[in-house]
Protein backbone atom coordinates (compact mmCIF):
# COMPACT_ATOMS: atom_id res chain seq x y z
CA UNK A 1 0.00 0.00 0.00
CA UNK A 2 0.78 3.87 -0.46
CA UNK A 3 2.13 6.04 2.12
CA UNK A 4 -0.93 8.10 1.92
CA UNK A 5 -3.15 5.02 2.09
CA UNK A 6 -1.72 4.03 5.36
CA UNK A 7 -1.93 7.78 6.48
CA UNK A 8 -6.18 8.10 5.65
CA UNK A 9 -6.52 4.54 6.87
CA UNK A 10 -4.46 5.78 10.11
CA UNK A 11 -6.30 8.75 10.52
CA UNK A 12 -9.64 6.93 9.75
CA UNK A 13 -9.04 4.51 12.48
CA UNK A 14 -8.07 7.05 14.90
CA UNK A 15 -11.09 9.23 14.56
CA UNK A 16 -13.40 6.39 15.11
CA UNK A 17 -11.42 4.95 17.94
CA UNK A 18 -10.74 8.36 19.24
CA UNK A 19 -13.68 8.55 21.97
CA UNK A 20 -12.77 4.99 23.60
CA UNK A 21 -10.23 5.03 26.68
CA UNK A 22 -7.50 4.51 26.10
CA UNK A 23 -7.71 4.79 22.13
CA UNK A 24 -6.16 1.67 20.46
CA UNK A 25 -3.00 2.67 18.91
CA UNK A 26 -2.30 1.77 15.21
CA UNK A 27 0.47 -0.31 15.86
CA UNK A 28 -1.54 -2.71 18.27
CA UNK A 29 -3.60 -3.84 15.71
CA UNK A 30 -3.22 -7.02 13.79
CA UNK A 31 -2.44 -6.69 10.07
CA UNK A 32 -5.43 -8.10 9.80
CA UNK A 33 -7.38 -5.12 11.12
CA UNK A 34 -4.79 -2.75 9.62
CA UNK A 35 -6.06 -4.45 6.25
CA UNK A 36 -9.33 -3.67 7.03
CA UNK A 37 -8.74 0.23 7.23
CA UNK A 38 -6.77 0.16 4.36
CA UNK A 39 -9.44 -1.09 2.29
CA UNK A 40 -11.40 1.64 3.73
CA UNK A 41 -8.56 4.28 2.80
CA UNK A 42 -8.58 3.12 -0.43
CA UNK A 43 -12.44 3.22 -1.54
CA UNK A 44 -12.21 6.93 -0.12
CA UNK A 45 -9.39 7.76 -2.51
CA UNK A 46 -11.41 6.48 -5.18
CA UNK A 47 -14.77 8.30 -4.04
CA UNK A 48 -12.46 11.30 -3.73
CA UNK A 49 -10.99 11.11 -7.71
CA UNK A 50 -13.71 13.01 -9.55
CA UNK A 51 -13.72 16.62 -8.11
CA UNK A 52 -16.55 17.96 -7.80
CA UNK A 53 -17.34 21.95 -8.43
CA UNK A 54 -16.06 23.56 -5.37
CA UNK A 55 -12.79 22.16 -6.25
CA UNK A 56 -13.36 23.20 -10.06
CA UNK A 57 -13.23 26.58 -8.70
CA UNK A 58 -9.80 26.87 -6.38
CA UNK A 59 -8.49 24.87 -10.32
CA UNK A 60 -10.05 28.48 -11.83
CA UNK A 61 -7.02 29.54 -9.97
CA UNK A 62 -4.68 28.13 -12.09
CA UNK A 63 -6.48 29.09 -15.42
CA UNK A 64 -3.05 30.90 -16.68
CA UNK A 65 -0.76 27.37 -16.21
CA UNK A 66 0.94 26.27 -19.41
CA UNK A 67 -1.43 23.40 -19.64
CA UNK A 68 -4.56 24.94 -19.29
CA UNK A 69 -6.63 22.41 -20.04
CA UNK A 70 -5.40 19.50 -18.12
CA UNK A 71 -5.25 21.48 -15.09
CA UNK A 72 -9.10 22.86 -15.71
CA UNK A 73 -10.73 19.46 -17.02
CA UNK A 74 -9.58 17.88 -13.43
CA UNK A 75 -6.79 15.95 -15.09
CA UNK A 76 -3.91 17.36 -12.51
CA UNK A 77 -6.30 16.44 -9.59
CA UNK A 78 -7.03 12.82 -11.14
CA UNK A 79 -3.59 12.38 -11.96
CA UNK A 80 -2.88 13.04 -8.05
CA UNK A 81 -5.52 10.68 -6.85
CA UNK A 82 -3.94 8.07 -8.99
CA UNK A 83 -0.41 8.71 -7.53
CA UNK A 84 -2.11 7.94 -4.12
CA UNK A 85 -3.42 4.82 -5.11
CA UNK A 86 -0.41 3.21 -6.60
CA UNK A 87 1.44 0.30 -4.89
CA UNK A 88 4.98 1.38 -4.21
Amino acid sequence: MTDMIDKIARAMHAGVNGHVTPPPTWDNQSEQSQNYWRIGARAAIVAMREPNEAMFRKLRLYENHPDKEFVMDGGMWREMIDAALEDE
